[in-house]
C-alpha cells in the first residue's frame, strides 16, 4: 500500500493542491502522486508551509530560544495554526489498467486521497518520457529545478538508471532545440 500523504483542496485540469496531513510532511520536489480512483498520476511541483488562516499570519517566536525544537515545544499551538500544502502538475492517469500520458478528461475531485506513487507504477510510467514535455512547458518558474529533482529520483530508483537519464537527455534536446544552455544545465544537474 502506498504512503498517503494528504487531500485534494483545490484541482484544475493541470494543477492540483494539495494539504497534507502533516504539518511539513510533503514528499520532495519532482515526486510521483497517485490521486483519487481511477489514479491520476501527478509531480510534486511546489512545496508551502503557511498559516491554516491567512488573517493571521506567521510570527517570529525565536528571540529566546536555541533550536527549532525548542519553539515547537514551547508553542503546541503551532501544529494546529500552520499547514503544508503542495501544488502537483498532472502528467498522466489510468485508464483501464494502462497508463496515459495525456491530461485526464476531468480533474480529481475534492478531498480524493493522494499518495506518493508506487515505484512499479512509477518505473512502468517513465518508460515513456513524453511526460516531460508537461514539465517543461508547465510554466513554472521552478520547471526546470523539478524537472532535475524528477530526473534524479527516478533514475536513483531504477536499476538501469544511467540509461534512463541518456533517454531523457535524447528526448529532452528534441523538445529543447534552441535552447542549450538550458539543456545542458538540466542534464548536468540531474546526474550529479
Amino acid at each position: 500500500m502506498s504512503q498517503r500523504v494528504g487531500e485534494i483542496i483545490g484541482a484544475d485540469s493541470r494543477v492540483l493542491t494539495v494539504q497534507c496531513y502533516e504539518l511539513y510532511g510533503a514528499p520532495p520536489l519532482g515526486t510521483f502522486l497517485s490521486v483519487g480512483e481511477p489514479p491520476v498520476l501527478a509531480i510534486v511541483q511546489c512545496i508551502r508551509t503557511e498559516p491554516l488562516d491567512p488573517s493571521r499570519p506567521v510570527l517570529a517566536r525565536g528571540r529566546d530560544f536555541d533550536t527549532l525544537d525548542d519553539i515547537y515545544r514551547e508553542n503546541p499551538q503551532l501544529e494546529r495554526l500552520l499547514t503544508t500544502r503542495l501544488d502537483a502538475l498532472i502528467v498522466g492517469y489510468e485508464s483501464d489498467g494502462r497508463l496515459v500520458q495525456l491530461l485526464p478528461p476531468v480533474p480529481p475531485a475534492i478531498h480524493a486521497f493522494v499518495s506518493i506513487c508506487p515505484p512499479a507504477t512509477v518505473a512502468r510510467f517513465t518508460d515513456n518520457l513524453e511526460f516531460t514535455r508537461f514539465l517543461l512547458n508547465s510554466g513554472s518558474p521552478m520547471a526546470d529545478e523539478v524537472m532535475v529533482a524528477c530526473l534524479r529520483t527516478v533514475s536513483s530508483n531504477r536499476s538501469e538508471g544511467d540509461e534512463f537519464l541518456r533517454r531523457a537527455g535524447q528526448i529532452l534536446s528534441k523538445e529543447m532545440v534552441g535552447d542549450s544552455a538550458r539543456l545542458s544545465s538540466i542534464l548536468r544537474r540531474a546526474r550529479l
